[in-house]
């Protein structure tokens, strides 16, 4: 097991070319932590559609296909790719995306499976670590429409096994009730699984992607 490890500011900044982009302004739409792919959609057989799970991967936990990614608005422009994280998102523009729902055992965990064009994997990668730095006391964010107050938030151990590996806890208040949220993001080469859940990842479900993810 390993921690996060965080990246810096400075990257972030190189990547957001407006400041009201994450907030739905009218910053550029080239910006790469603008959240575009539709939930689904996939562009090479045998690519990420194989990696994505099915029932018989998680004994215990039923496997479905969500009808509509989520939408995320953030005020803190720095804090957005972390909110998508948690939110069970994808950051920026992956070519290709794959969406799958995991429950069971009282946990409920959205994965997302993103292939990104060129290097926009690793800065998606460096762009979360930065914001979880930035965003260590807390954030608010709109999920969907509903309000949802971020704790503090704090690096958590993620698995070993992939190119690069981060797992991030908070503490997430909506409709009044507070609830554990966890997000665990793997990086393979160019794709990138992001795990989301409360109140926790299971280990069945986080162990059967990351075998999944490595091929």
């Amino acid at each position: 097991m390993r921690c996060a490890r965080l990246g810096s500011a400075v990257v972030l900044c190189a990547l957001l070319s407006a400041c009201d982009v994450a907030s739905g302004g009218t910053g550029s739409e080239d910006n790469l932590l603008k959240p575009t792919a539709p939930a689904g959609a996939t562009a090479r057989a045998g690519g990420l559609g194989s990696a994505a799970l099915v029932s018989r991967d998680t004994n215990g936990f039923t496997v479905s296909t969500p009808d509509q990614g989520r939408k995320v608005k953030v005020t803190q422009d720095a804090c957005a790719p972390l909110a998508y994280a948690l939110s069970g998102t994808a950051v920026g523009k992956p070519a290709t995306t794959v969406v799958r729902k995991a429950t069971g055992e009282g946990a409920e965990v959205t994965v997302v499976l993103a292939e990104y064009p060129s290097d926009q994997a690793q800065q998606a990668m460096d762009a979360i670590a930065t914001a979880v730095d930035e965003c260590a006391a807390g954030f608010r964010a709109t999920v969907d429409g509903d309000e949802h107050k971020v704790g503090k938030v704090a690096p958590e151990l993620a698995p070993e096994g992939v190119d690069q590996a981060m797992g991030v806890g908070a503490t997430v208040t909506r409709s009044g009730k507070a609830t554990p949220t966890k997000a665990v993001i793997l990086r393979s080469g160019n794709a990138i699984a992001y795990l989301s859940g409360d109140p926790s990842i299971p280990a069945t479900v986080l162990d059967a992607q990351l075998v999944k993810l490595r091929g």
